[in-house]
């Protein structure tokens, strides 16, 4: 059963289509990033400061932001995806053909490119990558999502792979640009998957693992004689710093004292009442970029007894004041959410109407589904409490504070939210056995098929555990065509059924923030948000 049709008008389709992101540029605020600082000089070591501990290096099983941000500067990828426009462009790939129903890919590769231990990229390593992806199986989360219906990657010649699918797989191009896919050494992937977390092995980018300790540090060098960076690079050649120092530190107002007491460099993460601090001074800059993918918001686990009351989750959807939340945890830096995806994603559509904050409307849902308020003003029903609880992805710095207000605006609605907090290393089981009642996280991904990993019926990990034929169908009627005018309806249509079936209440975008010194130049986004170190340089300040 869905909600109420009436909660859902007709969206505004936007320009963005499959491939034209909208708006995924960056902002900076003071600071000393500009053509005052000089020409880029190499050399030097940046201290950055991690917000959570990446707890895998491997880019096909650690799908974290801490570990992808360490890793996208180390593994490259066959394709690449332009930050501002969506596009894909080639990278290890040349050029690429794809066959009339998207079912086969054919790469045409560099001649180029090795790896740090040595090895040439050839068709039978692209081959041997993507058939390790299920050898890993359910380790190897996003990737086995990336390659669903896999058939096997044929090898024409020494620099032409074939990579075909069973059923139409649209979005596996951007799949080619991301670091979950990209490309490790012959070598590498004989290797354990433990060895692998500790980022023990060889890749194609311009720098090398150096050191990690678990809930510590990673540290990156660079690697000589690097020449294959995409189009969208600063500069050409070998990285300009010698090495990246991340430290851990997941408590945020340490990280920013260690920022302005000289101790780092860049930090992750910045806390949102730390942002007037670091913007007030030219001694710091301020460098945010929003993430495509799917919004901040509760995932819905519809296999809960009170949960699997669609008034109940109606109610959630309308009782929450998203503009209080943006404006409150992040000086209106992250926008409230607008639909399932964020405004950055290709193929988004503004579904704001359907949700507005409405309190009146959520305790009138309430009300008709025989919900009545107890004298604790918290509801009631069959002798059964109107008790939810809520937890977080604990790599997301704002995520209890993002509930705790929920929780105040439930509350006036007869609801009682509680809090459950969890680590990181608990974070996969939690997820893999869906146990939670809601559940606060976003996930990055400059690609609507973002939908489906959370969403579709049809993948038995799917979030919410609830049934809709009409959902699975579209989102996977989606897969089957690269052509945005054809595309994108889709993908709004799947955003409205997500949102009529209360799979999930979106509420803030999510958002990437850098603090650094006026000294760090260079600073960009790849497509999915991660800071790119290649075409950092640090000026004497």
């Amino acid at each position: 059963m869905r909600l109420s049709p009436s909660l859902l008008p007709a969206a505004v389709v936007s320009a963005a289509l499959l491939l034209s992101a909208c708006g995924g540029g960056s902002t900076a605020s003071s600071g000393g990033q500009g053509a005052a600082a000089g020409p880029p000089v190499s050399g030097g070591t940046l201290r950055y400061g991690l917000q959570a501990d990446p707890q895998c290096l491997d880019p096909r099983q650690g799908g974290l932001t801490v570990s992808l941000t360490v890793t996208r500067s180390v593994v490259d990828s066959l394709l690449d995806q332009d930050p501002e426009t969506g596009e894909i462009a080639p990278w290890l790939a040349e050029s690429w053909e794809v066959n009339e129903d998207a079912s086969a890919f054919t790469f045409h590769l560099r001649d180029d490119v090795t790896f740090s231990d040595g090895e040439k990229l050839t068709a039978e390593l692209v081959k041997k990558n993507f058939d390790s992806v299920a050898e890993l199986g359910p380790l190897a989360g996003l990737p086995l999502q990336y390659l669903t219906g896999y058939e096997g990657t044929e090898v024409v010649d020494e620099h032409t792979a074939t990579v075909t699918f069973a059923a139409p797989n649209a979005q596996f191009l951007q799949a080619a640009s991301s670091m979950s896919l990209g490309l490790l050494s012959s070598e590498s992937l004989a290797k354990t998957p433990e060895e692998l977390c500790t980022g023990q092995y060889a890749a194609s980018g311009p720098f090398t693992i150096e050191s990690y300790e678990p809930s510590t540090s990673v540290a990156i060098v660079r690697r000589e004689g690097y020449d294959w960076a995409p189009a969208r690079a600063a500069h050409t050649g070998d990285a300009y710093l010698d090495r990246v120092e991340f430290s851990v530190i997941s408590e945020g107002s340490v990280r920013t004292g260690s920022l302005v007491s000289d101790q780092l460099d860049v930090i992750g993460d910045v806390p949102t009442q730390d942002l007037p601090q670091l913007q007030a001074g030219a001694e710091y800059q301020v460098v945010s970029r929003p993430n495509p993918g799917n919004a901040g918001g509760l995932l819905v686990n519809t296999t809960r007894p009170v949960l699997g009351d669609p008034a109940v989750r109606q109610a959630l959807l309308l009782g929450v004041d998203r503009a209080t939340v943006s404006s409150t945890l992040f000086f209106d830096e992250a926008p409230p959410a607008t639909a399932v995806l964020s405004s950055s994603t290709p193929g988004w559509s503004d579904l704001s109407d359907a949700l507005a904050y409405d309190p009146d409307a959520a305790t009138a849902a309430l009300d008709d589904a025989g919900w009545e308020v107890g004298s604790d003003g918290i509801r009631e029903k069959d002798g059964q409490r109107l008790t939810v609880e809520a937890t977080w992805n604990p790599a997301i710095g704002w995520g209890k504070q993002v509930l705790e207000l929920a929780q105040q605006d439930y509350a006036k609605i007869g609801v009682e939210l509680t809090i459950r907090t969890i680590t990181l290393p608990e974070l996969n089981q939690v997820l893999g056995d869906r146990d939670y009642d809601l559940f606060y996280n976003s996930q990055t991904r400059p690609d609507p098929d973002v939908l489906w990993g959370n969403f579709s019926p049809a993948n038995p990990g799917n979030r919410h555990g609830g049934t809709d034929d009409e959902l699975a169908a579209v989102l996977d009627e989606q897969r089957t065509t690269t052509d945005p005018a054809v595309r994108s309806p889709l993908v709004e249509t799947a955003q409205e059924l997500i949102l009529a079936d209360g799979f999930t209440v979106p509420i803030v975008e999510s958002v990437s923030i850098l603090g650094a010194a006026s000294t760090v130049q260079g600073i960009d986004w790849e497509a999915s948000s991660k800071p790119v170190f290649y075409d950092i340089w640090l000026s004497q300040g």
